[in-house]
């Protein structure tokens, strides 16, 4: 279930987020290798999010992954980003799990793309190939509307 599909969800979500503060967004794994010294051909990019939220601990983690694959559809480079965004918590306030959970689907991942738009972008370029461009990320997805390397 969505924010946008469960009223009572986006309720619950909206007053952990009022009871609640970004405090960091940081990245804590980052690895880019190149294969071969063929141009990608295809992009394939997936995402991975996962969260903590307890009276002491909210946060969200997000798993990165780009394979560059060229005309024959064989791995020419691979990109891998894990960024983690931090929330601090009101004293007193208890974590709702679904709240948590929609948070981080939303909020939280929308928080993190910036960042993993950026880290690969540049990993590209310092591997000599094009920059992976990832386009925009609209309300309700977890996946860029368009991925190129002009």
């Amino acid at each position: 279930m969505t924010l946008d599909d469960d009223a009572d969800l986006r309720a619950r979500a909206q007053r952990m987020l009022d009871h609640s503060e970004i405090a960091n967004i940081r990245v804590i794994q980052l690895s880019a290798e190149r294969l071969t010294d063929v141009a990608p051909d295809s992009v394939n990019v997936t995402s991975q999010t996962s969260y903590i939220a307890t009276d002491e601990t909210f946060a969200n983690r997000f798993e990165w992954q780009a394979d560059l694959r060229d005309v024959d559809n064989e791995t020419v480079a691979e990109l891998k980003a894990t960024i983690v965004v931090e929330f601090e918590i009101a004293e007193a306030f208890e974590p709702d799990q679904d709240a948590a959970e929609a948070i981080a689907q939303s909020t939280g991942y929308f928080a993190a793309y910036p960042y993993v738009r950026e880290l690969f972008q540049s990993a590209c370029i310092r591997l000599q190939l094009n920059p992976l461009v990832l386009g925009m990320l609209l309300h309700g997805s977890t996946h860029p509307r368009r991925i190129s390397m002009p």
